[in-house]
């Protein structure tokens, strides 16, 4: 062998070493360009507050800016849609909300699995869902509002979208009272408000998040929340269990990635997550906004996820909820 061929062969074995050593070093470097944070619903409602809640913190954390992009529609599945498309690497992640574990019953031709196309990482908060109506309908409590709907079947609520809690809990109410009412899905939370503002729906459940400031200053009225107990926030507002037993479906927020997330790249979210979502400043301002921190594991968020769908799937069958 001539000297040139052995210095071929050792700046090969030399490359090859250097390459191997790098894998590792490439997946502790994580993150080392900008995070893509989907929001699969319009600015303004419970995830979007959410999402800008928590990114400048779990920015600093990880070291890297978070973006933000809003994709609605579909109820949230034409966000998901795109985060099943991008590759598991850590660098596009999205805040699911609860009608992403039952999308699949409601929209079709998903291009995902919602069991098997992601990572769920972590149920972050939960916020009371609230029924509240547009000040012209004359109800002040549930009874009222039972009574005005059963001799007006074609008023029309609205929802942050088809199978969204808010949707799921009109559903239930309408099931439980027998009432004919007519379903006004929208792509999230803020055009909701604004035609419940407007007169063009005359009631809704929606996420207090959302809800609390808007009935603070008078413009619409609480009659109830869906959560097991009173919120601090609205004390003299009743419970929807205290009316009708059993009643209860919050909105709940979580983190997704698409699957097979590299564990290294999985640990450093889980731990800079956990540490925003306990960070005091955080949690001020989500108790501020009526949210309550959840900061799940996977496992527990995986569950959460199959148990909603379940809970759908009984809906569905019973035709109480089908898809629009």
């Amino acid at each position: 062998m001539t000297n040139r061929s052995r210095r071929l062969l050792g700046a090969a074995a030399l490359a090859a070493a250097a390459l191997f050593h790098a894998a590792p070093a490439w997946s502790q470097a994580y993150p080392s360009q900008p995070i893509r944070l989907i929001v699969p619903f319009a600015p303004g409602g419970a995830v979007d507050q959410t999402a800008r809640t928590i990114s400048g913190a779990l920015g600093r954390e990880l070291g890297q800016p978070i973006v933000i992009e809003n994709k609605p529609g579909a109820s949230g599945s034409l966000g998901a849609a795109d985060l099943a498309r991008a590759k598991p690497d850590g660098y596009t992640l999205m805040l699911a909300l609860d009608s992403h574990a039952v999308n699949h019953y409601t929209v079709k031709n998903l291009r995902f699995d919602t069991f098997k196309s992601f990572d769920y990482l972590s149920l972050l908060v939960t916020t009371p869902q609230v029924l509240v109506v547009n000040n012209a309908l004359p109800a002040n409590n549930l009874d009222q509002l039972v009574t005005y709907l059963k001799a007006n079947p074609n008023t029309s609520y609205g929802s942050a979208g088809t199978a969204s809690a808010g949707h799921v809990n009109s559903a239930q109410l309408s099931l439980a009272r027998q009432l004919a009412t007519t379903h006004i899905p929208y792509k999230g939370a803020a055009p909701l408000l604004t035609d419940l503002l407007g007169g063009h729906v005359q009631y809704a459940f929606a996420g207090l998040s959302v809800m609390l400031p808007h009935i603070k200053a008078g413009k619409v009225r609480a009659l109830a929340v869906s959560s097991p107990k009173r919120s601090a926030m609205l004390p003299d507002v009743p419970t929807m269990s205290e009316v009708i037993p059993g009643f209860e479906y919050p909105t709940w927020i979580g983190l997704v990635a698409p699957h097979g997330l590299p564990p290294e790249v999985r640990g450093k979210l889980l731990a800079a997550t956990h540490k925003v979502m306990h960070d005091p400043e955080v949690s001020k301002r989500f108790a501020e906004n009526a949210f309550d921190i959840v900061n799940s594991s996977p496992e527990a968020f995986a569950a959460r996820v199959n148990k909603d769908a379940a809970a759908m799937g009984d809906l569905v069958r019973r035709k109480v909820i089908v898809a629009e």
